[in-house]
């Protein structure tokens, strides 16, 4: 039945060709073109930025209704491109994304008619003071900013009983690999997104995991790029010093090209100030060399123990494969951390981001020229979600909401500060940053869903990129997730390799992931999203 349901690689280029550009260009595949695809055709006028842009309008036209990836599209994304393709002519191109349409997350500002909502009918007819600066750097570059993304609620800090994709305004964001699956989350839409070709690719937030698991989940390259290195200004906050935007895309090249557009200093963002490079470096020549033997990648096994055996299988024939790739990789470099983080409730794990939760969203609310609800702090929000019937309260809880007043705390507070200090101690001194020293590593290891040191890196600001390695085998039993609703494991749906960096070695990582994608073509090769309704 599953296979029935799946559209093969020429079906989809049929549908490509049919879509807007008939026999006379036919576009390669959405559901596999590049940027430098995308690049050499409109260089070559095999297409016009029209027609890529209708063909993606198309796409999501054809599977949004399935799949509610998309929460809303530009109307002004036509006259863009058109105004585009003249000023090509005229002359060409800006630069590699000129022309090309991208899809944006719910959270994320633009100047524009989109709303930005993180998914609430809360914010719905709020004008924000002014657009992200890294959107501004995506117009400039000649980016089409093609519609919105669903994600899950407030970039999931409202409710524990709720479904990663899941919002009021959206709906719920179906996985791409599997029919009724969880997409994983926050930024659910963005990875649905890119893995259907809705755009080549699409930005994504991350507070912790949000960029790393759906792109996990739905077999694409996420980059968490390190803190500061990209602007955040302008985007509904969870944590100011925690939140990164960063992209997922389908190859590491692609994530790596438009790293070169979106990263860099902007005076709306201090934690930009103090990134090292400057100029901006050319990320993409990160992709020109597989050699690994200079590198040291380092496996902490002890935060391994949540995870799926398939998963363990496929990551040790990972390092296997890295240790072909000429790379040295250290066993059991532990972090003396693990158990005492295990131990600790998600009240006690999420305080810090709770007490920045509250103080950085009434800034981001006071911030508003029109705030048609009148809302004011996470107080005002949570009686609207309970008021307003759209937001489905109580069915959908508000327990984050409530963990962060409960905290009776803010960023000023000894208990505040307190809680900072130990979070550097685990997973800093005594996690990531002191068995990297040890062990004199440049990288780590880990399966993409392994929490403790995707979380770890969260909290130091640390640079993550996910790269597929596999598919869940055909005698997975199906489960589903905690809610109920939605299927979590499934034979087929993909998981991840990720590698975690040094602060600021985002160009180190994007060379071992690159060379790794290489060398396994997970994806290039692997099977093709689910799809139903075509």
């Amino acid at each position: 039945m599953r296979n029935s349901l799946c559209i093969t690689r020429w079906k989809v280029d049929m549908i490509t060709r049919k879509l807007n550009f008939g026999e006379r260009h036919p576009l390669p595949s959405l559901l596999d073109i590049t940027l430098e695809d995308i690049a050499s055709g409109l260089e070559a006028h095999e297409f016009t930025a029209v027609e890529l842009t209708n063909a993606y309008l198309s796409r999501i036209e054809e599977v949004n209704d399935v799949f509610h990836a998309v929460l809303e599209v530009n109307k002004d994304a036509i006259t863009i491109a058109k105004a585009l393709d003249e000023e090509m002519k005229v002359t060409g191109r800006r630069g590699p994304l000129h022309g090309v349409p991208i899809l944006i997350k719910d959270n994320i500002v633009t100047d524009d008619h989109m709303e930005a909502s993180a998914g609430s009918f809360a914010l719905l007819g709020a004008k924000p003071a002014g657009e992200c600066s890294t959107i501004t750097r995506l117009r400039r570059a000649g980016a089409v900013i093609l519609g919105k993304t669903n994600l899950s609620e407030w970039a999931n800090f409202r409710a524990v009983n709720s479904s990663s994709g899941w919002s009021p305004r959206g709906g719920q964001t179906m996985g791409a690999y599997y029919p009724n699956s969880q997409p994983s989350g926050s930024s659910s839409g963005s990875a649905v997104a890119a893995a259907l070709g809705l755009s080549f690719a699409a930005l994504g937030t991350e507070t912790s995991g949000s960029i790393i698991s759906p792109a996990e989940t739905n077999n694409l390259v996420g980059l968490k790029p390190s803190r500061g290195l990209i602007a955040t200004d302008n985007c509904i906050p969870i944590s100011r010093r925690q939140d990164v935007i960063g992209p997922l895309a389908r190859t590491v090249k692609d994530a790596a090209l438009i790293l070169n557009t979106i990263a860099g200093r902007s005076q709306d963002d201090p934690y930009t100030w103090n990134i090292p490079f400057d100029p901006i470096p050319d990320f993409s020549q990160s992709c020109d060399d597989e050699d690994l033997s200079e590198i040291t990648i380092g496996l902490p096994r002890n935060a391994f123990s949540d995870v799926a055996a398939p998963v363990i299988t496929a990551f040790e024939n990972a390092v296997v494969t890295l240790r072909g790739l000429g790379a040295n990789v250290l066993d059991e470099t532990n972090f003396p951390s693990v158990e005492e983080f295990r131990k600790l409730d998600k009240a006690t794990k999420n305080f810090v981001i709770t007490a920045e939760f509250k103080s950085d969203l009434q800034s981001y609310l006071a911030s508003l020229q029109n705030n048609p609800h009148n809302l004011c702090s996470v107080a005002d929000i949570i009686q609207f979600t309970k008021t307003f019937p759209g937001e489905l309260y109580p069915d959908r809880d508000i327990e984050k909401f409530l963990w962060t007043e409960a905290a009776g705390t803010d960023i000023e507070s000894e208990k505040y500060r307190s809680a900072i200090e130990r979070e550097s101690l685990l997973a800093g001194t005594q996690g990531i940053l002191g068995t990297m020293e040890k062990f004199e590593l440049d990288v780590l290891a880990v399966p993409a869903n392994a929490e403790i040191p995707i979380s770890y890196a969260a909290k130091l600001g640390l640079p993550v990129i996910s790269v597929p390695l596999g598919f869940y085998p055909t005698d997975t039993e199906e489960k589903l997730n905690r809610r109920g609703n939605l299927v979590q494991f499934a034979p087929g749906i993909p998981f991840s390799i990720s590698f975690i960096g040094r602060a600021c070695s985002d160009a180190l990582l994007l060379k071992v992931a690159h060379a790794f994608e290489e060398a396994t073509r997970v994806r290039a090769e692997g099977p093709l999203p689910y799809y139903a309704g075509f």
